[in-house]
């Protein structure tokens, strides 16, 4: 009996991107470092939402055309404190909507930079528009050198397989260990609920399960769509145990498979999803992440797949993460709203340079799990290298780290994945043998304040003391209500914090804002920010 095959509907909602049909007008304005006449050339202007950027010119001017609409700009650059922000501006059709000076941070003063003075002397009456900039926490990463080994922590194998096609066998075909460009193996692996593995041995043309000792469990064949076999395919399997298959090329396909091996779903992907390369399951739910870092939610729906609408990123929580290698001495791992604006960008510093960062996935404590590939010598002439395993908390957080050696994959797909205890599972693989190993991550408890700082001061309401008043940074940083004479304390990672001051109660939308205070944090310090006067009713 021939295997069913549905044709798949993507259902793209709210957050997809809108039309680009319609009346137009532009955006224009000029990029200059904050306090300075100088402008800045060759920084990049993202339109919230929108496949739409352009690069400032030579004098820092740039040009948008949009539809009728309120946007919300990114600005990216050489030398600029990263996702800095213009929002809510509206554009109009057949009108110019000039926002004049537009003011942006920069890393460090500019060597050509002209006096504050000068420069508001020769604006005059313009007032600029100043770019705002998201939490900035900066973290360094642990060690000084490449390490020789894994490190103090010992690895459980759990599976090793030789080349074959038996139970607890895999494909394997070519020498990674002689460059040889044909070197290949199964390029996907997951960890089910239970701990189980499921490996994808593309060459045999099928999934294989192993239980929580790594003895093989059975297998069942893996859908074709021709007679070759295609190695560019990553495995998640979600909370009930559902499999879901990603297969990568010209025309991406989705196949799902229930807990037995059976086909539930397959069918072609829209040609909107091509780029799209890994399947990570978060919650239960296979998010396709794409090459621009970008996520959409998919799961079975009436009449095929059904795609949520596109995220900015990994869901963690209530936001989205992404990350990405800044240089060769660190990373940038960005957490956004679901709206895409960037709620903070923690800068990760690296004694050892960095060749790439990697997404494996997000924790059930809610921590971000990171692979950051280190080396020593030039990015091409590497003669050692090492993984950091890193868990990061939504806040900037290093929650645990660990050094685990490289896969040693010519043709590297997927190289690891979560354990529902948060451990991390390596695939390493060579001429002899596949390798499913075991690392347990070290996790930090919450309550840890080591690597912290101390903000302190006094909330007053009308000159009075603000007993009782609320003292937070966003979501998960709160200080007990502020004391009978309005004093607070509040512990913090480094970085730079926005904290937000509320009267006892207050939250509704007839309410006044919050008062908002932006504060640097330094590992050990204290900083006394005084009094803070809470926000004047409305």
């Amino acid at each position: 009996m021939p295997v069913p095959r549905f044709a798949a509907m993507l259902l793209l909602g709210a957050l997809a991107l809108p039309a680009q049909a319609g009346p137009k007008g532009t955006v224009t304005g000029i990029l200059r470092y904050k306090g300075c006449l100088t402008g800045v050339p060759g920084a990049r202007v993202m339109v919230i939402g929108r496949e739409k950027q352009v690069t400032s010119d030579t004098g820092g001017r740039f040009l948008l055309e949009l539809p009728t609409g309120k946007y919300s700009f990114v600005i990216r650059g050489p030398k600029l404190v990263p996702d800095q922000r213009v929002d809510d501006v509206t554009v109009t059709a057949g009108v110019m909507k000039d926002l004049g000076i537009v003011e942006v941070w920069a890393d460090e003063r500019p060597a050509l930079c002209v006096p504050d003075a000068a420069s508001a002397a020769a604006t005059g009456d313009i007032e600029p528009t100043v770019a705002a900039a998201p939490d900035l926490p900066a973290v360094d990463l642990p060690g000084t050198a490449v390490t020789a080994a894994a490190g103090a922590v010992s690895p459980q194998v759990l599976v090793r397989g030789s080349p074959g096609s038996g139970p607890g066998q895999f494909g394997l075909q070519g020498n990674p260990a002689r460059d040889d460009e044909d070197a290949l193996g199964p390029p996907s692996f997951a960890v089910a609920p239970t701990g189980a593995l499921l490996v994808l041995d593309v060459l045999n043309g099928r999934i294989q399960r192993f239980d929580l000792r790594g003895k093989p469990a059975g297998s069942f064949p893996v859908l074709r769509g021709t007679s070759d076999p295609v190695f560019e395919q990553d495995l998640a399997v979600g909370d009930d145990g559902s499999i879901l298959v990603l297969t990568e090329g010209e025309s991406p396909a989705l196949t799902q498979y229930d807990p037995s091996g059976k086909v539930i779903l397959s069918g072609a992907l829209s040609p909107s999803f091509k780029g799209v390369d890994q399947i990570l399951s978060v919650k239960g739910r296979p998010v396709f992440l794409m090459l621009n870092g970008q996520s959409v939610r998919a799961e079975l729906g009436w009449g095929g797949i059904r795609a949520e609408g596109t995220r900015p990123g990994l869901p963690a929580g209530d936001v989205y993460v992404q990350a990405e290698r800044a240089g060769r001495w660190g990373a940038l791992v960005r957490f956004a709203a679901a709206d895409g604006r960037v709620r903070r960008t923690v800068n990760l510093r690296s004694a050892i340079p960095i060749s790439r960062v990697r997404l494996v996935g997000v924790n059930r404590r809610g921590d971000v799990v990171l692979a950051v590939d280190r080396h020593d010598g030039s990015d091409d002439e590497a003669t050692r290298a090492e993984i950091l395993l890193l868990s990061l908390t939504p806040h900037g957080q290093i929650a645990g780290s660990l050094v685990v050696p490289p896969g040693d994959r010519r043709w590297l797909f997927r190289e690891f994945a979560l354990a529902p205890d948060g451990a991390v599972v390596q695939m390493q693989s060579d001429l002899a043998e596949v390798r499913l190993v075991r690392w347990p991550l070290p996790s930090s408890p919450r309550d840890a304040v080591a690597g912290e700082g101390l903000v302190r001061g006094r909330v007053l309401d009308g000159g009075r003391p603000a007993a009782g008043a609320s003292v937070s940074v966003g979501k998960g940083f709160r200080a007990p209500p502020a004391g009978a004479d309005g004093s607070f304390e509040l512990r913090l990672p480094p970085g730079t914090w926005t904290i937000a001051f509320r009267k006892a109660g207050a939250n509704g939308p007839t309410d006044p804002p919050p008062a908002e205070l932006k504060v640097n944090v330094n590992v050990g310090s204290t900083v006394d920010v005084g009094t803070v006067q809470l926000a004047v009713p409305r």
